[in-house]
C-alpha cells in the first residue's frame, strides 16, 4: 500500500467519531477483524495486543465470552468468586465460537438471538432462534455456543459466572434475606442451588429493612444516589452516588457496608438494582 493510500486511511479515521469506527467494527467478519488488528499492529510498527487468556481453562479448550468477543463482552464487576459480564451486541453481529460454565442471566433489553450450540465442543448443532423479552431472567447450563443478533436493535445482556476458585461463603448467623424483611422493594426473578437473581426498587425517601447478604454482584438499572447503613445504624450512613448500567462488587470481605445494611434511596429518581446473590 502506498503512502498516499495510507494517508487516505488516516483521514478517514481520523474525521469519524468513535461511535461509528465502533459499529463498523462490530459489523465485521471475526476473520476480517483479526485482519485489521493484525494490520494496524504492522503499520504502527508494533505487535497488535493479544486478546486476554480465557479465565477458565475449559477442557474443550474454547475461549470464555470475554477472551474470544471484547467488543460484545466485557467484565463490569468482579469479585473472588465470580464476575458480572455485560453483553452489548448490534443488531447484525455474531460473535464467534466459546463456552460459558453454568450462569445466570437477566436481559436489560428485549434480544431476538440466533444460537448454535457445540455440544462436544467441536461440532456445530441445528442454530435455533429464540426470542427473549426484556426483564428475562433466565439460567444457562454450561456449554459452547456461538450467537447472533437477529434482532433490529442492540442486546443488552447481563450474566453472573462463577470462577474456578469459587468458594461458599458459608454460613452466616443472623442471616435475613431482604426478600423476607422487605418484600415490597425486593423480588426474586430466578434461583438455583448455588444462586439468586434479585431485584431491588426503592422509590425516593424509602429505605428498606435492616437485612444480611452473602457474596453478590450489582448491576444498576436506574438511580443517582443511595445511602447504605452499615449494621443499621441510622447515624452513619455512606453516601453512594449509583449511574445506571455500571457494575458494582459487593464481596462479604468488605464488611457490613455490603453483608450487613440499610439501604436508602437518597436520591431524587426511584433506584432499581438488579443483583446476583450466592445462595452457600
Amino acid at each position: 500500500m502506498g503512502t498516499g493510500a495510507s494517508a487516505g486511511i488516516a483521514a478517514a479515521v481520523a474525521s469519524a467519531k468513535d461511535d461509528e469506527l465502533k459499529a463498523a467494527f462490530s459489523q465485521m467478519s471475526k476473520e476480517d477483524r483479526d485482519k485489521v488488528v493484525a494490520a494496524l499492529g504492522q503499520v504502527s510498527g508494533g505487535t497488535a495486543a493479544a486478546p486476554p487468556a480465557s479465565v477458565f481453562g475449559f477442557v474443550s479448550g474454547l475461549p470464555d465470552c470475554c477472551a474470544s468477543n471484547p467488543e460484545s463482552y466485557k467484565v463490569v464487576a468482579e469479585i473472588p468468586n465470580a464476575r458480572l459480564v455485560e453483553m452489548k451486541m448490534a443488531a447484525g453481529v455474531e460473535d464467534t465460537k466459546h463456552e460459558h460454565p453454568a450462569h445466570s442471566m437477566y436481559f436489560v433489553t428485549s434480544a431476538k438471538l440466533s444460537i448454535t450450540d457445540y455440544p462436544d465442543g467441536k461440532t456445530p448443532g441445528e442454530p435455533h432462534t429464540v426470542e427473549i423479552p426484556a426483564g428475562a431472567a433466565p439460567i444457562f447450563p454450561a456449554g459452547a455456543h456461538q450467537v447472533k443478533n437477529v434482532g433490529d436493535s442492540e442486546a443488552v445482556v447481563v450474566f453472573v459466572e462463577a470462577l474456578p476458585a469459587c468458594k461458599p461463603c458459608g454460613d452466616v448467623s443472623p442471616f435475613v434475606t431482604p426478600f423476607t424483611c422487605s418484600p415490597d422493594c425486593y423480588k426474586i426473578h430466578a434461583q438455583d442451588d448455588d444462586w439468586i437473581t434479585g431485584e431491588m426498587n426503592l422509590e425516593p425517601g424509602a429505605a428498606d429493612a435492616l437485612h444480611q447478604h452473602k457474596d453478590h454482584l450489582i448491576y444498576v438499572l436506574a438511580g443517582e444516589e443511595i445511602t447504605i447503613y452499615p449494621g443499621g445504624d441510622m447515624e452513619k450512613g455512606n453516601v453512594v452516588p449509583i449511574k445506571p448500567f455500571a457494575g458494582v462488587p459487593a464481596p462479604m470481605s468488605a464488611g457490613p457496608i455490603f453483608a450487613n445494611h440499610i439501604v436508602k434511596n437518597s436520591g431524587t429518581v426511584p433506584v432499581k438494582m438488579l443483583f446476583f446473590e450466592m445462595k452457600k
